[in-house]
């Protein structure tokens, strides 16, 4: 379902943006939620498919970092929806490549998952990462749940204990804000990806079934390299309280410029801005962002996110 299809729960973006972006962290009063008089945010940069074909695609990503670092300060933490490499070949220097690029992009929590290019050799991507296959992030009352590609193969494949590990996180934690992050997409989520088998999880129907009873607030994916620009990115469909996101990709294919999201919430807030940036033209596009209401207030005091659960 496109945007304006569930508009009393979504919204196009207005131009709220500006002051929006502008106010950076700081010591955070608790009791009223302002650093040094002024608001404090939760902004993430969600992305997704970096994987340069050949050296000189790697500006693809530069641009992109760069962008971030000189046109959207405050950006908390950044999660990767899959995908960091494209082949196999070099990945040693790749990641060093990556490593350089987080580095000095002043963004201090990097969050990501395997996709199916990253499966071509999990071993390297989980020495680069650090990072489990699944794992839960918490920021304040936001708990983000993120589950990697298990399986060298188009379908984003999740395993069935991996789902149960979902499963029961979301179940147990429905009065805090969540947020899920794969690959490919759900069938079921009405983006326009899914029509193409190659580009969902794998039944999908584990997932949609617990949804209608037990919502997450967000779910995020990559893997379409759809442009944003051709078809809708963002979608509520019908019986469902989840809103489905594609924010890929930052690779630059099939005439989509280097595009990804940025989240913005305001604590004691519920509404959540959803904010598409073209990398290349350095600004938003209001009309293909959005505001959600979520499903309760943001409670975050300003603490680092941290890793609270595992599964593989």
């Amino acid at each position: 379902m496109h945007i304006t299809l569930f508009a009393h729960h979504v919204r196009i973006a207005l131009p709220f943006l500006v002051a929006a972006i502008l106010i950076g962290c700081g010591t955070v009063d608790p009791a009223t939620n302002l650093v040094g008089g002024q608001d404090v945010y939760l902004r993430i940069w969600a992305h997704s498919d970096i994987q340069p074909r050949s050296p000189e695609e790697k500006s693809h990503y530069e641009t992109a970092v760069a962008d971030m670092t000189a046109g959207v300060p405050g950006i908390r933490m950044a999660i990767v929806a899959g995908d960091l490499v494209h082949r196999r070949e070099g990945a040693s220097e790749y990641h060093r490549w990556l490593a350089d690029l987080r580095g000095g992009s002043g963004i201090p929590w990097w969050f990501e998952i395997a996709g199916n290019h990253d499966q071509n050799d999990i071993a390297a991507y989980q020495k680069y990462t650090g990072k489990p296959l699944h794992y839960a992030v918490a920021a304040g009352n936001m708990l983000i749940i993120l589950m990697s590609d298990e399986i060298r193969s188009a379908v984003t494949d999740i395993s069935d204990g991996a789902f149960q590990w979902w499963r029961d996180l979301v179940v147990e934690n429905q009065g805090r804000i969540l947020v899920t992050v794969t690959h490919g997409a759900l069938h079921g989520s009405g983006l326009p990806s899914t029509i193409n088998p190659t580009m969902r999880i794998a039944e999908s129907s584990r997932f949609i079934e617990v949804l209608r009873t037990h919502p997450v607030d967000l779910w995020m994916s990559g893997h379409s390299h759809l442009p944003s620009l051709f078809t809708g990115k963002i979608s509520r469909p019908p019986g469902i309280r989840t809103l489905f996101v594609d924010v890929s990709s930052i690779h630059k294919s099939r005439f989509s410029p280097v595009e990804s999201y940025v989240l913005s919430i305001r604590a004691g807030s519920d509404r959540m801005n959803i904010m598409l940036r073209d990398h290349e033209a350095g600004r938003f596009i209001r009309s293909r962002s959005a505001v959600m209401r979520l499903r309760t207030q943001l409670k975050w005091d300003g603490d680092d996110p941290k890793i609270v659960s595992t599964y593989r």
